[in-house]
């Protein structure tokens, strides 16, 4: 269980590349219903990809700042794709992974940000687990494109290095994967 938790906050670090560039210029102004479509139709790619073990594509749709922070996205692909298999070797693997309506938006000068709640499903070999997380959605051009950041247990320090306005965002508190079945 603990390794199967592990490899999902790895995974999640992983994953957490897929965001476009954020300044350290602070909020202009947020809030919590705002509606693109965009949005939506991206983190639904972004469900599918994980689904299809489409790596590539996860990568794609990782924020670029991260991707060239992970060492450029062949690096983080190879990274990805190594530990997906080791814990598929190991008796764990995603099933599914679901995204939930946006809950809150932040504006600034270099972007828009917001908070999406993301459920995932693994196999482990002591049953299904379940987590609850969330993903940093980060557009530069008013909405029209999307690319997401893993904000699920990550060191605040750490995602602080890549985007520089976390600290306008609130995220959900980590919490532990749930058994769902034997």
């Amino acid at each position: 269980m603990k390794r199967a938790f592990l490899a999902i906050a790895v995974l999640s670090f992983l994953f957490a590349a897929g965001c476009k560039r954020a300044s350290s210029k602070q909020g202009v102004g947020s809030g919590t219903s705002e509606n693109y479509p965009t949005l939506t139709a991206r983190a639904k790619e972004l469900e599918q990809a994980l689904g299809a073990k489409d790596y590539g594509k996860v990568v794609d749709l990782t924020y670029p700042k991260l991707v060239e922070y992970a060492g450029g996205r062949e690096k983080l692909l190879a990274a990805m794709t190594k530990e997906l298999k080791t814990m598929e070797a190991e008796g764990v693997e995603i099933v599914s992974s679901t995204s939930a309506a946006p809950s809150q938006f932040v504006h600034d000068a270099s972007g828009i940000y917001a908070v999406v709640p993301m459920t995932s499903k693994f196999k482990a070999q002591d049953g299904m687990f379940q987590v609850e997380g969330s993903l940093i959605a980060i557009s530069t051009d008013g909405g029209q494109n999307w690319t997401f950041v893993d904000a699920t247990g990550k060191d605040q320090t750490e995602l602080k290095k890549i985007l520089p306005n976390l600290d306008k965002l609130k995220l959900p508190p980590e919490k532990e994967p749930v058994k769902v079945a034997s």
